[in-house]
């Protein structure tokens, strides 16, 4: 576990920094720059940009997480692997371009009244989707070279960054909607330029072909993985970003700004998930391929136990600071309050069962993965349809949370049944209790009028009180040794200035 918590550690530094700033830039300032509108609109562009480029990558990325320790050979190149890769994106992005043509009439007429600025900006989908497939597929390669932090690095922090001041400089009239939009599309593509002197510097980017390696199994084999990993993967994207396609299709625009922003707030949840799940790929596959189920017993216990913590810890957070999250927020986001709450609950659900995506997928039976998928595409669909028309933004977060309660529950005992991996333990009850008493405290403590005392006063004790019971009980050795190291870290620093 040594490097999945160096690399997690590192990834989640430069995930909070950016979501700090992405916060700052979506939570703060844009509410009160931009209209509900423009908001939802950019990220109902983001939606369908990542739409079509899980689309175009053909479902390489599951081929890179589940085969490349086939191919690993630094000394050959790694046997061709990366111009597999590149012909991959070239192939997947002109399939995409042709799906965009087919597809445009469609989506300008069912958006010509509703959502003008779809209409007006649609043609830069195609730029975008190219250097995101390019990023998807350079991103997933780094990180089976044990490398999750450099595609974070510029994905999560240095993107938000630019937007961050692409909007203070609308803010300060220097630039209109139109010259911020352009800025954002070329931040939202950036990303893939760094991955490629990334690789180059480690002598990882060779795009030499091996048509000797390529066996017709291992052809076969590759064509079988991707076809399942597309259905994976799209259908994954598809359930995460649904939401904000139906609640444009049932309300508007101003919904999905609204809905947005809220939503913002409960994936701060999901961030240290990433870290993990982005460097335990790797090596999850790689023990697979030396039939280690030890060493994935050992992950996907210590993922899931420590994801809880975490993740039980956030949403405390934000739970005992939801007066203060509006306070912040215009008044017409009041209405998300309850989507804060339930969205949070579906994520923090979905954390509890970190890796076990990872497990499936770069196992012999991933094909299993994907039936898992399009069932919880459909409960996605049918939830929102049901739930969105009756309870407007509050609905789809319910759509959110029955989604990921479904999935939950279904690849939990599948992967017991399958390979006798249970990643809950009487420990996970621990949490949730120790959780409901922390938010209890934290309701119970005085409020303050200025916002920053107040969430100050609020959140500390009920932090103290959530992770010290955590380490009073010992419920994660992984917890109570960094602990260990931080007292010892201030003990030294103590003993070195006084």
């Amino acid at each position: 576990m040594g490097i999945i918590i160096r690399q997690s550690l590192r990834g989640s530094f430069w995930s909070y920094f950016g979501l700090i700033i992405g916060y700052i830039n979506m939570g703060i300032i844009m509410p009160r720059v931009l209209q509900t509108d423009q908001i939802g609109f950019i990220q109902l562009f983001a939606a369908i940009a990542v739409l079509f480029s899980r689309f175009a990558s053909l479902g390489f990325p599951s081929v890179i997480n589940r085969m490349f320790p086939f191919f690993r050979n630094k000394k050959y190149g790694n046997n061709g692997f990366l111009f597999l890769a590149f012909i991959t994106v070239l192939l997947g992005f002109l399939l995409s371009v042709i799906a965009f043509f087919i597809l445009k009439p469609n989506i300008l007429e069912s958006n010509l009244e509703q959502s003008p600025l779809i209409v007006e900006y649609i043609g830069l989908l195609i730029p975008v989707v190219f250097f995101r497939i390019l990023f998807l597929i350079l991103d997933n390669y780094n990180k089976v070279l044990y490398d999750a932090v450099t595609g974070t690095f510029w994905n999560e922090f240095v993107h938000k960054t630019i937007n961050l001041l692409l909007i203070v400089a609308v803010a300060i009239d220097l630039i209109e909607f139109r010259q911020f939009f352009f800025g954002y599309i070329v931040s939202l593509s950036l990303p893939a330029i760094p991955l490629i002197f990334t690789l180059l510097k480690k002598g990882e980017f060779n795009l030499k072909p091996n048509f000797t390696f390529l066996s017709k199994t291992l052809i076969k084999e590759i064509i079988v993985v991707s076809l399942f990993g597309l259905a994976n993967g799209f259908s994954g994207i598809l359930t995460t970003n649904i939401d904000k396609v139906f609640i444009n299709h049932y309300l508007s625009l101003e919904e999905v700004g609204i809905f947005s922003v809220c939503a913002l707030f409960a994936t701060i949840i999901l961030i240290p998930s990433k870290a993990i799940k982005n460097i335990s790929t790797g090596i999850i596959a790689q023990a697979w391929k030396k039939n280690n189920i030890k060493h994935i017993r050992d992950i996907y216990l210590k993922a899931s136990l420590n994801q809880s913590i975490l993740g039980s810890l956030i949403f405390m957070g934000l739970i005992v600071n939801l007066n203060n999250i509006f306070t912040i927020l215009p008044e017409e986001y009041g209405a998300g309050r309850l989507v804060i709450i339930i969205y949070s609950l579906g994520v923090l659900i979905r954390v509890s069962n970190t890796n076990s995506g990872v497990i499936l997928v770069t196992s012999k039976y991933y094909k299993a993965l994907t039936y898992i998928i399009l069932l919880q595409v459909g409960v996605a669909v049918l939830a929102n349809m049901f739930f969105i028309p009756r309870y407007g933004i509050e609905g789809a977060a319910l759509a959110v949370l029955s989604t990921y309660l479904f999935r939950t529950i279904l690849i939990t005992i599948y992967i017991k049944v399958r390979f006798n991996l249970f990643c809950y333990t009487r420990n996970h009850i621990f949490i949730i209790l120790i959780a409901l008493v922390s938010i209890v405290v934290g309701f119970a403590l005085p409020e303050t009028e200025k916002l920053i005392p107040d969430i100050l006063i609020k959140s500390i004790p009920a932090g103290l009180i959530f992770m010290g019971l955590i380490l009073v009980l010992q419920l994660s050795e992984e917890m109570n040794n960094l602990y260990k190291q931080l007292l010892n870290t201030i003990i030294r620093a103590k003993n070195y200035f006084w």
